[in-house]
């Protein structure tokens, strides 16, 4: 039985398997775990590198976004200045319109009277000398000369008594 041991090829084949295991796991142990501890290490490694440019992507992204509702914030901010900017420059516009066509028209009115007036005033000068003229003509047809001459002279009294 020993000697059918010996020569059988699948007993030695089995010890000859279990020592190589023994042997590789004996002198391998050390290598293999340290290479898959530095294989682990670096994978932790690439997690957090991963986690940590995660984080910083968040945080930019919170950051824009909030830069983001920020300037549409300003934006909206800006446009009601504007719009509030708009209308009293409108408002200020139509104010000095307003004022300026009153100054206007106060001024037509005033040339208006001021030429109303002349116009009067030409009309009695007018009428004025109209009258003289007549009055002169009719005189110096039907007065003497010394009647006119008397005349003639409480006039220029009368007028002068008058704007005195």
């Amino acid at each position: 039985m020993m000697e059918m041991i010996l020569h059988e090829p699948l007993i030695w084949f089995s010890l000859s398997f279990v020592l190589f295991a023994i042997m590789a796991y004996v002198l391998g142990k050390k290598t293999v775990l340290g290479m898959l501890d530095d294989k682990i290490a670096k994978i932790a490694e690439q997690i957090s590198s991963a986690e940590n440019l995660k984080s910083e992507a968040e945080a930019l992204l919170k950051k824009y976004q909030a830069d983001l509702a920020g300037a549409s914030s300003e934006a909206d901010s800006i446009i009601a200045k504007a719009k509030a900017q708009a209308a009293d420059l409108r408002k200020q516009s139509e104010k000095e319109f307003n004022e300026t066509m009153m100054r206007r028209e106060e001024m037509l009115k005033n040339r208006i009277g001021q030429m109303e007036r002349t116009a009067m005033d030409d009309i009695r000068r007018y009428a004025a000398e109209l009258a003289v003229s007549a009055t002169t003509e009719i005189i110096s047809q039907k007065l003497s000369v010394n009647d006119a001459q008397r005349l003639a002279d409480d006039s220029i009294r009368q007028i002068s008594e008058k704007f005195n």
